[in-house]
């Protein structure tokens, strides 16, 4: 083998040439369908936060209008009922009926005062037990309600005639755990009472909160998947690209030195390359290049 031929060898060969170009094929496309994953899943965390938002939203402004509407009902049977006094209102099962009304699944209206003493009282309530006169001041409830008291008690009193009040508290579970309540106090129109209007928030939103977990779910199991697909066609093309660089190579090298052999001498030496393509056409150059050099040689002879 030449200098020449021995120099030439030592640059990078084409396998490792279109292995690297492949590599660089890859690796734009497995970025890009990673940036694609990426932002399918902040998209689907997107949506599932807006939603959340919207739902409770809608939610509070549900709870805020159902007292509204109970305050206005209210209003309506005291003025049909002039002579009834709030200490009857438990005995009354109309009145109950419309002062106690369901709020979600878990959540009611309640009906309360703040009395010319400066006491807050309940008159209408689910729970008899903390009604007047049976519990002449609600602030007596901040021992039992324990840390719940201090946010519910802010928006229970926070209200006035002329300013509607709603807002957040915890509520202390009998497992001793917190929940999220929503309460909303409006004034009874021309009277001294009010409703409160209260329910667990995430009676609302977990329909949407559930829908979020399972669209992340699904987003998360569908990346896995791609990320697989991506894996699997990654490695095929690399498969491929090595073994047609191997081919590619062997079939150059091989050229190389049927050519190395032809120049030293071995004239009958037979070219064999089993392809289609250009090396085909070049195996067939050298063919005919070795055809020409051989009759040259034996003219040479004759001569």
């Amino acid at each position: 083998m030449t200098d020449s031929t021995v120099s030439q060898s030592k640059g990078l060969g084409i396998r490792l040439k279109l292995f690297m170009l492949f590599t660089v094929l890859i690796l734009a496309f497995a970025g890009q369908a990673y940036y694609l994953i990426v932002q399918l899943n902040n998209m689907t965390d997107k949506f599932g936060q807006q939603g959340t938002t919207i739902i409770q939203e809608l939610a509070e402004q549900a709870i805020l209008s159902t007292a509204q509407s109970v305050s206005r009902e209210v209003r309506l049977y005291l003025t049909a009922h002039p002579d009834l006094k709030k200490e009857d209102f438990m005995n009354d099962q109309w009145f109950k009926d419309v002062a106690i009304q369901k709020v979600g699944k878990n959540g009611y209206t309640a009906l309360y005062e703040r009395g010319e003493d400066g006491k807050w009282r309940t008159w209408a309530h689910t729970n008899p037990k903390i009604t007047a006169p049976n519990l002449d001041d609600m602030s007596k409830l901040e021992k039992p309600l324990g840390a719940s008291f201090p946010g519910f008690w802010k928006i229970l009193t926070g209200v006035t005639p002329a300013n509607p009040i709603k807002g957040y508290y915890k509520w202390q579970e009998k497992d001793n755990t917190f929940k999220e309540k929503y309460m909303a106090c409006v004034n009874v129109p021309g009277t001294e009472f009010y409703i409160a209007s209260t329910t667990y928030i995430d009676e609302f939103t977990e329909p949407m909160t559930r829908l979020e977990r399972e669209s992340k779910a699904t987003a998360q199991a569908e990346s896995k998947r791609n990320a697989v697909i991506m894996a699997i066609i990654i490695t095929l093309i690399g498969v491929v690209v090595f073994i047609f660089g191997s081919a590619l190579s062997a079939n150059i090298r091989y050229l190389s030195a049927m050519t190395d052999r032809i120049s030293l001498g071995e004239l009958d030496a037979v070219i064999e390359v089993r392809s289609r393509d250009e090396l085909a056409v070049l195996a067939q150059s050298i063919s005919r290049l070795q055809q020409s050099v051989k009759l040259s040689i034996q003219r040479l002879k004759k001569t």
